[in-house]
């Protein structure tokens, strides 16, 4: 089987028009794609069916004296059949180096794209829907389904957060299949806290693994609620940026007084 298109979600949400993306990113796409809509060639009759065919005009030519089929025919046949795997040998060595080419290029620009790309969309993303969201507050209520009577700039707020909530997710899972895809998890940060709140400890100070923080189960909009209501700074850290935050942050939540020097 021919190697897949690395990151999906990263194109899904470039496609969607969330983000920008580096041109030669796009490029290495774009030519998987155009390889992958090449038409395959269609399989030739089996040789097998052309020496029946063959024995059969043999047969019929002895017994009417005619004149004998050309045995040719048999490796004309067996040398399609050799083309037409030739072919599909082809097109997925095509497919497998496109796809490898679009992951190198990934992998060399993966930090560009976190840092100049997917992060101004995210900052963008994240300042609308808390300008939105503090309209609402304004009025007094958020759940959609209590504003249909409300003034048409408060509906306005209300949608446009449901506007920034998926825009919010795209980005989020684009960053997630990126970071996985090109090993950029940070090693002071295991289980990946402060991939999302860069003040994950000040909104949540525990240190026990299996604590679940007050947003846990939250769909997004009621998440993006949350941490707009209660301070979070969400982010689209680098790893190195990770290890700044938990460094920053590593006082925070400790159930023992450090020893006096």
């Amino acid at each position: 089987m021919s190697e897949r298109l690395p990151c999906p979600a990263l194109y899904d949400g470039y496609d969607a028009g969330h983000y920008t993306l580096p041109d030669d990113v796009v490029k290495a796409r774009d030519t998987y794609r155009g390889i992958e809509a090449m038409p395959w060639p269609k399989p030739p009759r089996n040789a097998w069916e052309t020496v029946q065919d063959v024995a059969t005009a043999t047969v019929d030519a002895i017994h009417n004296g005619t004149k004998l089929p050309d045995v040719q025919a048999i490796e004309q046949a067996r040398q399609a059949e050799r083309i037409y795997q030739d072919a599909l040998d082809m097109m997925g060595a095509c497919l497998d180096l496109a796809a490898q080419r679009a992951r190198t290029t990934l992998g060399d620009n993966a930090l560009p794209i976190i840092t100049s790309h997917l992060r101004p969309a995210h900052d963008q993303t994240w300042q609308t829907y808390q300008d939105a969201h503090r309209t609402l507050q304004e009025y007094g209520e958020h759940e959609p389904r209590r504003l249909l009577s409300a003034p048409a700039k408060v509906r306005k707020a209300s949608d446009t957060c449901d506007q920034m909530a998926e825009r919010y997710t795209a980005i989020r899972e684009a960053y997630t299949d990126l970071r996985i895809r090109c090993g950029l998890q940070c090693a002071d940060d295991p289980t990946g806290k402060y991939t999302a709140v860069r003040n994950h400890h000040e909104l949540h100070p525990t240190r026990w693994a299996n604590a679940r923080t007050p947003w846990h189960g939250l769909t997004t909009r009621h998440y993006l609620d949350w941490m707009t209501d209660h301070g979070g700074q969400l982010w689209l850290p680098t790893p190195d940026e990770q290890t700044e935050a938990v460094k920053a942050e590593a006082h925070i939540g400790q159930t023992f007084t450090p020893r006096a020097a």
